[in-house]
C-alpha cells in the first residue's frame, strides 16, 4: 500500500514525502515512491504515525464495579481515534502469581482486539520467589507494572515495602515501575474531613484529593529511584508542581518520566459544580485554571515525556443518582479522543507543534 503526496509529521520535524507499507510494515518514506499496490491520495492532509496509548483501562473490574466497555469495542473505540496500539493492566489479585495475574488478562484480551496491544503488571503483593516470576515476565515480554499508592484495602493498593523492594530489583531485571502517585493517608484525611463537615456531593471530589497528595507520593517516587538508581514512571499527573520535582530529579541524573492526560489539559475543577458534575469523576481529578496553564507550559517546555488517556470506561448509567463522592468508582473514557484533543487544544492553538503532539503520542510511548 502506497500513501502519496502527503505532509508526514515524526518527532524530529515534517516533510512531503510518499509512505510505502509492505506487510503492515512502513518500509519506506521519501517523495515520488512508485506504487504497487492499492494507493491513498493524502494530498493536502497530515500523515502522522499511529498513537500508541500506554495508559488504558478496558473491561476494568475493581470488585465493586465494571467498566462498560470491553477489548472488542474498547479497541474499536481506539482505533476511531487514531490508536494502533494501546498498554492495558492486568491486575495482580489477592494469591495471584505474576504469571497468573497475566494469563488472566491474556484470556480476556487474545483474539478480541481489533489493533495491537501489551499488557502493564497491577502489582499489589509480592510472594515469595516473586524475583523469579519478575524475570520470567521480562522473559514473557513484560516489562513494566503499575503500583498504586493509594485505594488501600482494595486489589489495588501496593504499601512502600513492596514498592521498595521492587525498585531494588526493576533495573537489573529491566523493568519499569509506574506509579498512580497519591498520599493516602492524605487523601483519606481530607476525605473524612469533608465528610464530618457534611461536604460529600460531587461537588468536593477535588478537595477530596489534595495537589499536595500527589506532589508527596512523587517525591517519594524519586527518592525510590535515586536510592535504588532504576527508573520510575508517573502517571496522569494533573499539577505542575510533581513535574518540576521530576524535572529537577532528571537534572541531576535520576530517571523519572512525567505523563499526563488530554483531561487535565482541557477541563477544569469547575466541572464539580455542576449539574452533569458524574461525567468528570477521575482521579486525580480535575484542577483549577491556574494549574491547567502551567501544565500547558510544562509541555511546551518538554517537562512532561507522554501522554496517556488514561481511559476507564464507565457509563453515566452506572454514576445516576449517585451525589456522593465516595461512592462512584473514578474514571472516565479517554481513548478515542486523545489525539482530537490534543491536536484541538494544543497544535490549533500553537502551545505545541506538530512534532511534539507525534513526540507525546507516538514516539516516547513506543
Amino acid at each position: 500500500m502506497l500513501i502519496r503526496g502527503g505532509r508526514v509529521v515524526t518527532a524530529t520535524g515534517e516533510r512531503d514525502a510518499d509512505v510505502l507499507v509492505r506487510e503492515g510494515t512502513i518500509a519506506e518514506v521519501r517523495p515520488g515512491l512508485a506504487a504497487s499496490g492499492d494507493v491513498i491520495d493524502a494530498t493536502g492532509l497530515l500523515v502522522l504515525p499511529g498513537v500508541v496509548d500506554p495508559h488504558t483501562h478496558l473491561l476494568l473490574d475493581t470488585g465493586t464495579a465494571r467498566t462498560a466497555d470491553a477489548f472488542e469495542s474498547g479497541s474499536l473505540s481506539a482505533a476511531a481515534g487514531g490508536v494502533t496500539t494501546f498498554l492495558d493492566f492486568a491486575p495482580q489479585l489477592p494469591g495471584q502469581r505474576f504469571a497468573q495475574a497475566l494469563q488472566s488478562r491474556l484470556d480476556l484480551i487474545e483474539g478480541r482486539s481489533y489493533i495491537d496491544y501489551a499488557i502493564h503488571l497491577n502489582i499489589a503483593h509480592l510472594p515469595e520467589g516473586w524475583e523469579r516470576d519478575l524475570a520470567a515476565l521480562v522473559e514473557a515480554g513484560v516489562t513494566s507494572a503499575k503500583i498504586y499508592t493509594t485505594y488501600r484495602g482494595t486489589i489495588f493498593y501496593a504499601d512502600d515495602w513492596t514498592w521498595y523492594r521492587l525498585m531494588e530489583r526493576s533495573r537489573e531485571a529491566g523493568f519499569l515501575i509506574q506509579v498512580h502517585a497519591e498520599n493516602d493517608a492524605i487523601v483519606e484525611g481530607m476525605a473524612q474531613q469533608l465528610v464530618d463537615e457534611g461536604k460529600r456531593s460531587l461537588k468536593f471530589h477535588g478537595l477530596a484529593r489534595p495537589p499536595v497528595a500527589e506532589a508527596e507520593a512523587v517525591g517519594r517516587g524519586l527518592l525510590f529511584s535515586r536510592a535504588t538508581g532504576s527508573p520510575v514512571y508517573f502517571v496522569h499527573l494533573s499539577t505542575p508542581l510533581p513535574v518540576d520535582l521530576i524535572s529537577e530529579a532528571r537534572r541531576s541524573g535520576v530517571q523519572a518520566i512525567a505523563e499526563t492526560c488530554p483531561h487535565y489539559l482541557v477541563l477544569d475543577e469547575s466541572r464539580y459544580g455542576q449539574p452533569d458534575a458524574a461525567r468528570y469523576v477521575m482521579t486525580p481529578p480535575l484542577r483549577d485554571l491556574t494549574s491547567q496553564a502551567q501544565l500547558w507550559d510544562r509541555l511546551a517546555r518538554g517537562a512532561i515525556q507522554s501522554i496517556g488517556s488514561d481511559h476507564c470506561g464507565f457509563s453515566l448509567s452506572q454514576r445516576a443518582g449517585i451525589d456522593d463522592f465516595r461512592e462512584i468508582s473514578p474514571g472516565i473514557p479517554g481513548v478515542e479522543t486523545s489525539l482530537l484533543l490534543m491536536h484541538s487544544f494544543g497544535v490549533v492553538p500553537q502551545r505545541i507543534s506538530r512534532s511534539d503532539l507525534v513526540r507525546l503520542l507516538c514516539t516516547n510511548p513506543a
